[in-house]
């Protein structure tokens, strides 16, 4: 028996080898360096019975076979803890695996080595069980019931462990003849799982290799037929196509079939067959080439412009280039036509209203067009070689900066010639400030390289005066200078949806004026119209910037007061009412005093409309009427 126990040991050993081939081949995964660590103490482990059948090495002999076989069985379960990707807890297993140590060495000690029988086989049940648990719960693609049959494999280990542990404890394990029949079992159960172990162990590192290898194809082929540039394989020695991508078919007009299995020769793709052998030969040389501009010819026989980068690299013991073409053909013909139009463009320049300029990179004005000294005062020697933003406001260099970094964003998707317009202030030579309208474009060289920005300037400063003055009369009370009607309900819709959005109190207060048709009929109209505007003074002074005050028309103001509720707009319309019995209004040789009465509502519910709070707040107002006037009153309760 004993000549078994060598041959076991040597198996075990080779196929320690054996993995390790396997994992110097690169067929490997996390966790298959302590699978073969298991089966490396496995081998130890028959080594140790049979120099212990020849030579008889004493007690020491159970303690350290024990040992071998658990600590095997633990590096199993943190092999597939690290395939599987969990973490280890190695505090638990360390607690674990130290207290079977303290426990067994004691044992040794006391010389119960039926006990350590016992304990050894309980440990190895309890690892089984919990390795075959992980294997069964854990999923690898494609052989699911492998999977399952080496899961199965664990516990039937765990079930013949538990059953042994059992054994030893009802029958006295020293007995000569228990001893013998029972040792070389448990070694032909161990020899046979390291077997199955081993398999196992390649099977899921070789599905998981290809497992690994299908999603990066996977994301390969994503990537190839989803970049919008035409790419392109080929053979670098004949221009044989072997692959192209979906931006290749946009751009050629070729069908995959019409294109792949033929030579870039073949299907008349260069417009110069002798532009080719260029491209070849400094692809040669270097390896690699960027942004190199040739002519192509599509399906259709048209010219096609294109920015070709290229890297050559080994398929099968085969040079192959990759390429990327990128489009320029647009961009070409604009700068041809630029190019065409260059005297049309100068005349324009010099005898144009508009102001005409171009910047460089370093946003600095290399030129700009006589008109500028019209409109600012600016000779061109006096501006060419500054930097813009020395013309600008803060907002106003804001505003450019995003506009720039907005154009380079588009740049980066391919749209390089996008023209943008936008509004903001300049400043004069005189120190004054003047509106202009600015469209602009990037500007290329004929390599495609932005260099700059080129645009046009407008003055459109009587625009906006008229657009303002135009927003004032219609927003604004040309009497009180406060919003009139329509702006303060439009402000006010926008505030009561805030309110009902964020659930925070809100409050409108309807003012009416009790006398001043008796100011009128005393003192005249131009009387009445003071008292309205200092009225409007006086209420603006006192209430908050986020308040707002309007005229609903004649003598009835509106009151917006955002997270007021009804008592502290109370309170609000009592300083008003205090300010002006303070407050007389000298006119000509008179005086008199304002006195107003007026309605609160506050929001009640979440529903409530401004509609609802004006008419809750009118009916305050005309119940503060009904009492005589001066008075303030809410939609609850009237106080005077």
């Amino acid at each position: 028996m004993h000549i078994l126990y060598l041959l076991f040991s040597l198996i075990c050993f080779l196929e320690v080898v054996v993995l390790i081939l396997h994992y110097r081949k690169g067929n490997t995964h996390r966790g298959f360096i302590w699978w073969y660590g298991s089966v490396f103490l496995l081998s130890l482990y028959f080594l140790f019975i049979f120099f212990n059948s020849v030579y008889d090495l004493g007690a020491s002999f159970y303690l350290i076979k024990n040992l071998l076989v658990t600590t095997s069985s633990l590096l199993v379960y943190i092999g597939m803890l690290h395939f599987f990707d969990k973490r280890p807890q190695w505090r638990n297993l360390a607690i674990f695996y130290v207290a079977y140590l303290i426990i067994s060495i004691f044992l040794y000690i006391t010389k119960i080595s039926a006990s350590l029988d016992i304990l050894t086989s309980l440990f190895i049940a309890v690892i089984s069980t919990i390795t075959g648990r992980l294997v069964f719960t854990n999923v690898v693609l494609n052989i699911d019931r492998f999977r399952k049959v080496f899961s199965v494999t664990f516990f039937i280990f765990a079930v013949l462990f538990l059953a042994l542990g059992i054994i030893f404890l009802v029958t006295p394990f020293t007995t000569p003849s228990i001893q013998t029949l029972v040792e070389p079992f448990v070694s032909i159960i161990l020899f046979i799982v390291a077997t199955h172990w081993t398999v196992g162990f390649i099977v899921f590192t070789n599905q998981r290799v290809e497992n690994n290898s299908d999603e990066a194809k996977g994301k390969y082929y994503l990537m190839f037929n989803t970049i919008p540039d035409a790419l392109l394989i080929t053979r670098l020695n004949d221009g044989y196509i072997v692959e192209v991508n979906e931006g290749f078919i946009s751009l050629s007009g070729y069908s995959r079939a019409e294109a792949e299995g033929k030579t870039v020769l073949d299907i008349h793709l260069w417009f110069d067959p002798s532009e080719r052998q260029k491209f070849v030969t400094l692809l040669t040389g270097h390896g690699s080439i960027e942004n190199m501009e040739f002519r192509f010819r599509r399906k259709n026989g048209k010219t096609l412009i294109g920015m070709l980068s290229a890297k050559t690299f080994d398929l099968n013991g085969v040079l192959h280039i990759l390429s990327s073409v990128h489009d320029i053909t647009a961009r070409k013909k604009m700068e041809e036509k630029l190019r065409e139009n260059q005297e049309k463009y100068r005349f324009l320049t010099e005898n144009s209203a508009d102001v005409i300029w171009s910047i460089n990179n370093s946003y600095r004005i290399d030129y700009i067009s006589a008109a500028d000294e019209r409109l600012r005062g600016y000779k061109p020697e006096e501006v060419i070689g500054q930097p813009i933003w020395s013309f600008f406001k803060r907002e106003g260099t804001k505003l450019v900066r995003e506009k720039i970094e907005h154009h380079r964003q588009k740049e980066q998707v391919g749209n390089n010639m996008n023209v943008t317009r936008f509004e903001l202030q300049q400043r004069c030579k005189d120190g004054t400030w003047i509106w202009i309208e600015i469209c602009a474009a990037p500007h290329y060289n004929n390599k495609g390289e932005l260099v700059g920005f080129h645009g046009i300037n407008r003055d459109i400063t009587d625009r906006k005066r008229r657009f303002d003055e135009l927003y004032h009369q219609a927003t604004i009370d040309d009497l009180t200078r406060i919003p009139n009607r329509r702006h303060f309900m439009y402000l006010a819709e926008k505030e009561m949806k805030s309110a009902k959005r964020y659930h925070r109190p809100i409050s409108i207060i309807v003012v009416d004026f009790d006398n001043l048709k008796k100011i009128n009929d005393t003192y005249g109209h131009l009387a009445g119209d003071r008292a309205l505007s200092v009225f409007a003074k006086i209420v603006q002074q006192i209430i908050r910037e986020v308040d707002i005050l309007g005229r609903f028309g004649g003598d009835e103001f509106l009151i917006l007061l955002p997270e007021t509720d009804e008592n502290q707009a109370y309170h609000v319309m009592e300083r008003i009412n205090q300010v002006l019995a303070s407050s007389p209004i000298f006119y000509q040789d008179s005086s008199f005093s304002i006195s107003i009465s007026s309605g609160i509502a506050s929001i009640e519910n979440w529903t409530d409309t401004l509609e609802d709070l004006l008419v809750r707040a009118d009916e305050a107002l005309y119940e503060a009427k009904e009492k005589g006037g001066i008075k303030i009153s809410t939609n609850r309760n009237s106080k005077g």
